[in-house]
């Protein structure tokens, strides 16, 4: 996954904007030190996005916003 850029949406939420996914709009919680996808925003312009999908969106998000002990302590 290829993400383009993110903003934060407030309370530990974060959206998220991927070059697969264009049009659609990825919803982020924070739970503890990770985020997890909230809801897609999806698009009919864009293909459906799939578990294997979420799990890779969550792994971008993470690496992007995570701090350096979350990084080293992930499993």
């Amino acid at each position: 996954m290829n993400l383009i850029r993110w903003s934060y949406a407030g309370r530990g939420r974060v959206r998220a904007y991927f070059e697969e996914f264009p049009h659609s709009v990825v919803h982020l919680s924070r739970i503890r030190r990770k985020y997890f996808v909230r809801f897609v925003d999806w698009n009919k312009l864009d293909a459906v996005v799939s578990r294997e999908d979420l799990l890779a969106i969550e792994k971008a998000v993470n690496e992007a916003l995570a701090d350096e002990f979350t990084i080293k302590n992930q499993k």
